[in-house]
């Protein structure tokens, strides 16, 4: 595999949106946090995205009247979350920013870190920062919704897939190769992106995403050490998520913590 590009999600941001809003259903993420809040018996009106990205969820939660802050440590995705903001009454508040360290002067409701963002906490001390930063800015019992990906469900390295999309008069390849770690249970993913209009080439650029997968039992653990404490997990989908139980072939997990 080559080596990465930096920053991630730097080149692949202008194309993030365009590949995204044709394979997830935001607005149903969006409903389903809402029953979340409403299957534990809590009304945020505050509410902090970690690793927003381009705000894909902060955006409609604005949109729904809850005040959202939400960081993401790519200046690009930050840019772009900015730009598609712009025009609400009641706009988030984007901060470039990482999850390990970031210090804003309030506390929050709820925080969520949705996708595959909390995979790029790579080592137990990297999840232990965050979890102390996050537990900091959590008001008493605040709860915590967070995603992430189960080692005893990702494919046997390697497994490769692609993607053909044609966005705004642009043709957007993307062929993508995971090799899989079960040792370590690091999954870096190899984006090579080939971009064109016409005969004529835009771009063609790598990324290499390095993601830690977990098992509930890790998860579990790490939450205690950083004095949450885990509520409940259930098998995510990029479709309709919903509250149906975690099989070993569940490879998104969510889960509800909340801070102790």
């Amino acid at each position: 595999m080559t080596r990465t590009s930096r920053p991630l999600y730097g080149r692949f941001a202008r194309y993030y949106d365009l590949i995204y809003h044709a394979l997830v259903n935001y607005e149903g993420d969006v409903d389903y946090l809402e029953d979340v809040f409403r299957r534990y018996k809590v009304k945020p009106r505050t509410i902090l995205d970690l690793g927003c990205g381009t705000g894909n969820h902060s955006v409609p939660l604005a949109r729904r009247g809850y005040r959202v802050s939400g960081i993401d440590r790519s200046a690009s995705m930050i840019a772009q979350a900015k730009k598609k903001a712009s025009r609400l009454r009641n706009p988030p508040r984007f901060v470039r920013a990482d999850m390990r360290t970031f210090r804003f002067g309030q506390r929050f409701d709820a925080a969520l870190c949705l996708f595959g963002a909390f995979g790029y906490l790579l080592t137990q001390r990297d999840v232990l920062q965050a979890l102390h930063r996050i537990r900091s800015h959590l008001e008493p019992g605040g709860l915590f919704v967070f995603e992430f990906w189960q080692g005893s469900a990702a494919r046997p390295a390697p497994f490769q897939t692609w993607l053909d999309l044609t966005r705004e008069g642009m043709e957007i390849v993307r062929l993508d190769e995971s090799r899989y770690d079960p040792k370590t249970g690091r999954l870096p993913v190899e984006f090579r992106f080939f971009v064109r209009r016409g005969r004529r080439f835009l771009d063609r650029f790598t990324e290499v995403h390095t993601i830690q997968t977990y098992s509930i039992r890790e998860i579990r653990a790490l939450l205690g050490r950083g004095k949450f404490e885990l509520l409940g997990s259930f098998a995510a989908t990029n479709v309709k998520q919903g509250f149906g139980p975690v099989t070993r072939k569940t490879f998104r997990v969510m889960v509800v913590a909340r801070a102790r």
